[in-house]
């Protein structure tokens, strides 16, 4: 007989529940909480039990079986949440993933699939279902991934919250594997195979709406055993107190913030440059345009992107034009261009811009434009990249990082007239930055280089290198936080944090 317990027992959802679990040949209702009603008959409301309500910390609940919580969603969900927060704060807790649709099979699935490793799954479980019903139940939940040697504690954890803690099997090897109490298994197939089953769909869109040749290469790239996914390497170095400092001098260098129609990436950029110690200024195209603020009261200038002009149809070729078309603009940019002391960074549509105004930019030469994605698509992801040796002093000192950027871009195909453009610019040391793959190297594959240009360029400098353009977004991921994936080890800052002190290093 199966003990159940019922916690928020006296509401409309308590009164279901104990109408159908009286009726249930294979269970048994050994308690019911209500912090209002404690040690009132529930008789007095319900029909169906002679129990009376007891609190809902009662350590009763700990010999039942199943619980249910009659509570609203918000409340049962409070309960979990502080067991996983406890969970994590402790570092017992590797990975996450809800229980949705799909159930615990779809859940599964897609935490194998995320690295590419395999599990063992055991349906020895004291649930009295079937495997389907096991596997396939849609009930509110997490499944999580743990140290084996932590199982102990999480559990007692667990069931000191009224929870329900269920172990499932190991991770390890390249095959999703099922097996019955007996150890038996009932399902055994490859994670590829499974991946590229559950991204057929997915897939066949894909080859009708946008570029058929890159989607093909993206569903290809899931079996590929050499593809083993994002990595870091650096030889970072934690600022902590140097910041402090940094951000403590009286004599802050300025840098101008610029934006224009659309721009979304100024505050992230302006927190970077704050954090190295700048004093950052929000500009817009119009200030300029009224002759409110002028560039040259700056030390830096810093060209954000963020869907400038809707980011399709050249919208950095948009905004160059502002200053193609405006004499006293232009001079004020040349101007600022030409003064070897002061740096400008362009990101995303500010990389897009400034390519699109190279005739004024000194030490240019071969200077791609930036081409609308391959893929015909808009892409937004965590790609892979690697800094190369070159003259850009704000990249001074990450030779040879190769380290995970979000990308967020519909035009980021960087365009040659011809190849030998791109074979001056990598003799000159200009190409500072590439898209790479799992194993460090240049790649045209897509996704691993979202818009396929030639010879994964995606960061260019000029001949002093006080000018760097990228179509990747460091201040999107200045802090490790903000990463999505990130290697355990990083601090606070990630390596990208670096570009902003070595700006603050080189006006200093």
């Amino acid at each position: 007989m199966t003990k159940v317990g019922i916690i928020g027992g006296s509401g409309f959802a308590g009164e279901e529940l104990i109408k159908l679990l009286s009726l249930h040949d294979s269970s048994s209702i050994i308690a019911i909480s209500s912090r209002e009603l404690k040690n009132t008959p529930v008789s007095d409301l319900f029909q169906g039990t002679d129990l009376n309500f007891v609190d809902p910390e009662d350590n009763i609940f700990f010999q039942c079986d199943v619980v249910f919580f009659a509570t609203p969603h918000g409340t049962a969900m409070k309960k979990a949440d502080s067991f996983i927060q406890e969970g994590i704060n402790k570092k017992n807790i590797h990975a996450l993933h809800d229980i949705s649709d799909g159930g615990i099979l779809a859940t599964l699935s897609e935490l194998c699939f995320t690295n590419k490793i395999g599990c063992s799954i055991s349906l020895d479980n004291n649930f009295q279902v079937s495997p389907e019903q096991f596997l396939f139940s849609e009930e509110i939940g997490v499944v999580i991934q743990i140290n084996e040697s932590k199982l102990k504690e999480l559990k007692q954890s667990a069931h000191s919250q009224n929870l329900i803690f269920q172990y499932l099997g190991k991770i390890g090897g390249s095959n999703f594997d099922i097996l019955d109490k007996n150890k038996d298994k009932l399902f055994s197939r490859d994670i590829a195979e499974l991946e590229q089953a559950w991204s057929q769909v997915s897939y066949r869109i894909k080859s009708i709406r946008d570029n058929k040749d890159d989607a093909k290469s993206e569903f290809d790239l899931i079996s590929k055993t050499s593809n083993t996914g994002l990595f870091a390497n650096d030889s970072f170095k934690q600022p902590k107190k140097g910041l402090k400092i940094l951000n403590l001098l009286k004599n802050k260098p300025k840098v101008a913030i610029l934006r224009e129609q659309g721009v979304n990436g100024q505050n992230e950029m302006a927190a970077a440059f704050i954090k190295a110690g700048f004093e950052a200024h929000d500009i817009h195209m119009q200030d300029l345009l009224e002759q409110k603020k002028d560039l040259n009261q700056f030390n830096g200038l810093a060209v954000c992107g963020g869907f400038s002009y809707g980011d399709v149809l050249g919208a950095g070729k948009g905004w160059s034009s502002t200053i193609n078309f405006s004499d006293s603009i232009q001079e004020q940019f040349l101007k600022f261009f030409e003064d070897e002391q002061k740096f400008t960074l362009g990101v995303c549509n500010g990389c897009q811009m400034l390519s699109s105004i190279k005739e004024i930019i000194p030490g240019t030469d071969s200077w791609p434009s930036f081409q609308k994605n391959h893929s015909d698509q808009f892409e937004a992801r965590l790609s892979q990249v690697k800094i190369l040796k070159s003259k850009s002093v704000l990249l001074n000192n990450m030779e040879d990082w190769s380290l995970p950027i979000i990308v967020s871009h519909g035009e980021g195909r960087a365009s040659f007239e011809n190849e030998d453009e791109i074979n001056k610019l990598f003799d000159s040391e200009k190409i500072c930055m590439t898209f790479v793959d799992s194993s460090g190297y240049q790649t045209e594959q897509y996704p691993l280089n979202p818009n396929k240009s030639p010879s994964g360029i995606t960061g260019i400098t000029n001949d002093n290198g006080n000018i760097t353009i990228m179509m990747p977004h460091p201040e999107r991921v200045f802090r490790s936080h903000q990463f999505s994936w990130k290697p355990l080890s990083w601090g606070e800052f990630s390596p990208w944090m670096q570009i902003f002190i070595n700006a603050k290093k080189f006006v200093s």
